[in-house]
């Protein structure tokens, strides 16, 4: 089953990320492929930085999908960053990150995107370029670990989070939602995922037991007035991450006066396919935050 659930992950992540590819061959960048952030193999990140500078640059992110026990940095295809960084003048990265098991959880992951944002401010700085703001993005875990890190840790990240961009996103693992009729498997197999995800043991029965701890791996719980801006889409026909989980954030940020824009894709599952005008508002959004908050 899990086998089965990798491989149709991988297929959404690569339909995905073919929506960016953009083919560019010059050299007008500062590269790093395949670069160590960290002692563990899969600490590894992709990363250009503009070359024509004013000695001050912003930062996209990439973060993969793959419910944080699949995929990698190169899910992102080169000419995504080549793209950013030269057509935009923005510094552009893709990383990977240690998978969810009995040994790590969301916490520790976002501790790999906090090593990797500290390893891209130092690369910036041995090119005298102060990487000062960071927009996130990602699809799925990715988009989860975009709005958790932008949330909660924006206070102590070594780049400021400034806006993010979240494509189905998890926002709640506490939702009953997840748990019931989901593409990912059985209820026994999403419940020992999200027993990874929070640190904390359970199964469908004792599920209120955990539910302080999924909330404090939860994006949603960091809300306040002071979050960061943030686009949200998501298919109102999601199987893996309920729409639910997209409409009670999209709440939460009203309530608190946050800018956002929330854009539902009426025909489309988790890999929002079936909207093309959508997937067009989404990446003209992304366009629009990070030229409004990076520069």
């Amino acid at each position: 089953m899990l086998q089965k659930f990798i491989a149709f992950i991988m297929a959404i992540i690569s339909f995905f990320a073919s929506l960016f590819g953009i083919n560019l061959n010059s050299d007008k960048s500062y590269i790093y492929m395949d670069a160590s952030y960290g002692s563990d193999e899969r600490q590894v990140l992709n990363l250009y930085i503009p070359k024509d500078n004013d000695g001050t640059v912003g930062l996209v992110l990439l973060i993969h999908g793959g419910a944080w026990i699949a995929g990698s940095k190169d899910d992102y295809p080169e000419s995504t960053l080549r793209d950013v960084s030269e057509n935009m003048g923005l510094a552009c990265a893709s990383i990977s990150y240690r998978y969810l098991s009995e040994n790590v959880d969301l916490n520790d992951i976002a501790d790999d995107v906090g090593a990797a944002l500290q390893f891209i401010k130092e690369k910036g700085a041995d090119h005298n370029v102060n990487i000062n703001k960071v927009l996130l993005t990602g699809f799925s875990a990715g988009a989860h670990l975009s709005l958790f890190y932008a949330y909660s840790r924006k206070a102590t990240a070594p780049i400021e989070p400034v806006a993010v961009v979240s494509n189905s996103g998890p926002t709640d693992l506490a939702d009953i939602n997840f748990y019931y009729n989901n593409a990912l498997g059985d209820t026994e197999f999403v419940c020992l995922l999200a027993s990874y995800a929070c640190g904390q043991s359970f199964t469908i029965d004792t599920k209120e037991q955990a539910d302080a701890a999924l909330a404090a791996v939860s994006p949603i719980t960091y809300v306040n007035e002071n979050t960061v801006p943030t686009v949200i889409a998501h298919g109102v026909k999601d199987t893996i991450v309920p729409f639910t989980n997209a409409q009670n954030l999209d709440a939460k940020l009203t309530e608190y006066g946050v800018k956002h824009d929330f854009v539902v894709f009426p025909n489309s599952d988790h890999s929002l396919a079936n909207d093309p005008d959508k997937s067009q508002e989404t990446t003209d959004l992304l366009i629009q935050y990070a030229k409004e908050y990076l520069y």
